[in-house]
């Protein structure tokens, strides 16, 4: 193939529809070029090539550390599906100078991807999938002939499962000490979370039982993705008493959903507040947290009680992950079900999160006992989002910034707006709205948080109608 490729990295890697987007050519380009830009500007010796259980992930793998050792790198392939998170921290703790993950996280099954990730573990910054896309441009016809003639080699492998878990149980642990046993359901969606989260929840003490622990590329027909319409028989099974606590990831496992006996279904967005007022009150977070503008606000109720600052970001994990490799915060996350911390990876790790969660509940005496008392100090907010439709949903934000602004402005009282990453418009009475393009898929999203249902409901009718609006 003598073409010339278009590709971009998104919010976190290039992705796309397998065999007709996604190919093994494309997956030789992405790693050539990754691999010639590496070497030129950081210097690359070893090489982890790591890949999730979707159709055809093991294969692009083996493609990736093909290219990798026809440069005569020093190159491992994982032996089975494997977190993101397992293979980031793997990678940084062995001295892998780059790791490649072939996966398309929580996208649908149709979908795959490739994400490269550092030595320190975090996710490639814009500045370097830039430079990676403009050596293609550049070197586009060697870089297709050097493809065309890969030589495909025996790669040896290893299993990231046993040190990472250790480290995990350990990690955990030394913040906060078991005490309670719980009966936990752990749904990994025929995921590559499957025997990982479990395994530490038998170590913390828990009584487990995981569903859904067979590897299945169709991820039983649903999307890998944590949400309520995808996990049913784990929320179902929880609310009705059976267990305690319930716990599921997405694809790769860097995202985390939770359900609890009482309250039933929690987000990211009711995640994090648990997990920073745990942390602030111990002590552990000092300078800040960091959230992206998709974020819940009530992450601000608290650093005020304790006194660190609030960053504020764009939309995804790798603008997380810069600010805390900066220090301007010691963790942060994302509306999307991802934590980041400063002293583990600079990358979000949803087993990780639920160990350390189920660390805390059982400290505390439950994760029914967390959300109460979390939402007693600082109010319960409600958050909502929407996805529309939308080819090159990021230059219809940007062609219509002025106009979005003003009309979302005239939606609550004392408006303030933030466009870091699409349009937000901050409300004085602690409401919000949120309309950005989304960096991985063709949709509008549109977020809204509120302290009543009702609230969040009106603003996301109205931004709908102002989007339709511009449309006509």
């Amino acid at each position: 193939m003598n073409d010339k490729l278009t590709f971009h990295f998104g919010t976190d890697g290039v992705r796309g529809v397998i065999d007709t987007e996604f190919t093994e050519f494309l997956v030789a380009v992405l790693a050539e070029s990754t691999i010639r830009y590496w070497s030129r500007r950081y210097g690359l010796r070893r090489v982890l090539v790591s890949f999730d259980a979707r159709r055809k992930s093991k294969d692009f793998a083996y493609i990736a550390a093909s290219v990798a050792v026809n440069h005569g790198l020093d190159v491992v392939t994982v032996n089975k599906p494997t977190p993101t998170p397992a293979a980031a921290w793997y990678g940084f703790r062995f001295g892998f100078d780059l790791v490649i993950q072939i996966t398309a996280s929580h996208n649908p099954s149709i979908y795959n991807g490739f994400k490269v990730i550092t030595s320190r573990g975090s996710p490639v910054q814009e500045e370097d999938t830039e430079e990676i896309e403009r050596l293609y441009n550049e070197e586009w016809h060697d870089i297709n002939k050097s493809v065309n003639t890969i030589e495909l080699r025996p790669i040896p492998t290893v299993d990231p499962a046993p040190e990472y878990i250790n480290y995990v149980y350990e990690s955990v642990t030394k913040m906060f000490r078991p005490r309670s046993r719980f009966k936990v359901i752990i749904d990994p969606i025929y995921a590559t979370s499957i025997g990982y989260t479990s395994e530490v929840m038998r170590r913390l003490g828990m009584e487990v039982t995981e569903i859904h622990d067979n590897y299945d590329p169709s991820f039983g027909g649903r999307d890998p993705n944590p949400e309520p319409q995808n996990i049913p028989e784990l929320i179902q099974e929880v609310t009705a008493g059976k267990y305690d606590i319930g716990i599921s990831h997405d694809g790769d496992s860097d995202r985390i959903a939770l359900v609890d006996r009482i309250h039933g279904y929690l987000s990211a967005n009711d995640i994090l507040p648990i997990v920073v007022e745990r942390l602030a009150s111990a002590s552990i977070i000092r300078t800040g947290v960091v959230r992206t503008v998709s974020t819940t606000h009530i992450l601000d109720n608290i650093a005020a009680k304790y006194g660190f600052k609030v960053v504020e970001v764009p939309v995804g994990v790798k603008y997380v992950a810069r600010a805390i490799l900066n220090r301007e915060a010691d963790m942060g996350g994302e509306e999307s079900g991802g934590l980041v911390y400063s002293w583990h990876i600079p990358d979000k790790d949803g087993i990780y999160t639920a160990s350390l969660i189920i660390a805390m509940a059982s400290e505390y005496g439950g994760l029914t006992n967390l959300v109460s008392d979390v939402r007693s100090k600082y109010g319960r907010a409600y958050f909502k989002r929407v996805d529309l439709d939308m080819r090159n949903s990021k230059r219809f934000v940007n062609d219509n910034k002025d106009a979005l602004l003003k009309m979302l402005s005239s939606l609550g009282p004392n408006p303030r707006p933030v466009t870091i990453d699409g349009v937000k418009v901050v409300f004085g009475d602690g409401s919000w709205i949120l309309i950005r393009g989304s960096g991985t898929e063709p949709k509008l999203r549109i977020y809204s948080e509120a302290l009543s249902a009702g609230r969040v409901e009106e603003l996301i009718n109205n931004a709908i109608g102002i989007v339709n609006q511009l449309l006509r």
